[in-house]
């Protein structure tokens, strides 16, 4: 099946998802809410969004330099925009497009420039853990999930930095058809993201992966004040919208669709918030962070100049 129909399967499955979100809610309150959203907060959410990439733009253009990957920033940021219209993949993985489209562009392999891509996606998920555990230490939350949280990091960094550990990962990532054409050469991807894990880097991608978070984190907590709803902190909502998109993102399911929205209601519920209500901000949150980066990635893939049918990994 073609990439852009597996594209349009997803988009009718998020439907289908917000609509079983609807159909289980109260209607009435739902009408209120939404009728009730302070429309004067959106472009000021919206520009926080898009004020969160800006650390993530520097990220990727860094850590291609880091490579010796030259081209001009303007094109680094326009390849990086393009990559958020596949975020609605399964884990993400249709951000490999990026290495699909700096070939067709500049000629650059895809196998030396998707281990870029895939320690995009690890210092992602390593920001993310590192301002949930934040947010549950100013918070004073259960220790456990403190002490989980950072296992969960210690793993990542074991698999990171343990060389056979990482190839019994990658092994197992190129038995499948879609990556066997980016990984082909286990030994070449390693020494690559050997180039770009070295702690001076990892620490300032790091750095910049959290200031993504505590950014986009801000935008979150203005959805809520939006609909009128100031019972939670800044760092509470921080730690709910990490926790609630890493679940989505380890499910492997499509954009975490159904997953995330379903944990960020949950977890605002169990904060006092009516499950109804909260069904709400789950889905407004979700238009804000993802459909809104999603919609600006497919305007950026069409200035880049890339097909699908041309484009798209063809060997």
């Amino acid at each position: 099946m073609k990439l852009d129909n597996r594209i349009i399967l997803i988009l009718v499955a998020t439907i289908s998802v917000y609509a079983i979100f609807l159909f289980v809610s109260d209607f009435n309150i739902i009408t209120e809410k939404i009728s009730n959203f302070k429309i004067h907060y959106l472009p000021l959410i919206l520009l926080l969004v898009t004020v969160s990439w800006i650390p993530l733009i520097f990220r990727w253009h860094f850590l291609l330099k880091n490579c010796e990957i030259q081209i001009p920033f303007t094109k680094s940021i326009l390849v990086y925009l393009s990559g958020s219209a596949l975020q609605i993949t399964p884990g993400q993985i249709g951000e490999l497009i990026k290495a699909q489209i700096l070939k067709t562009s500049f000629g650059i392999p895809r196998t030396k420039t998707a281990s870029v891509v895939l320690v995009e996606k690890i210092y992602d998920l390593i920001g993310a853990i590192i301002a949930s555990i934040i947010g549950m230490i100013i918070l004073e939350l259960e220790i456990y999930l403190i002490i989980f949280a950072i296992l969960i990091l210690f793993l990542i960094f074991f698999f990171f930095y343990y060389k056979p550990a990482f190839e019994f990962f990658l092994r197992q990532i190129i038995k499948t058809k879609f990556f066997s054409k980016y990984t082909e050469n286990i030994s070449e991807s390693y020494e690559i993201i050997k180039k770009i894990t070295t702690p001076q880097i990892a620490i300032r991608s790091i750095f910049l992966s959290i200031t993504y978070w505590f950014v986009v984190s801000i935008a979150v907590y203005c959805t809520l004040l939006a609909f009128d709803i100031d019972i939670l902190s800044y760092l509470k909502v921080l730690s709910i919208f990490t926790t609630s998109t890493i679940l989505g993102a380890i499910t492997f399911i499509p954009g975490g669709i159904g997953v995330t929205e379903g944990s960020i209601a949950g977890l605002f519920t169990l904060e006092g918030i009516h499950m109804s209500t909260a069904l709400v901000l789950g889905v407004m949150i979700r238009i804000v962070t993802l459909w809104y980066n999603v919609s600006i990635g497919f305007i950026a893939l069409k200035f880049s100049g890339f097909s699908f049918k041309k484009d798209f990994p063809k060997e």
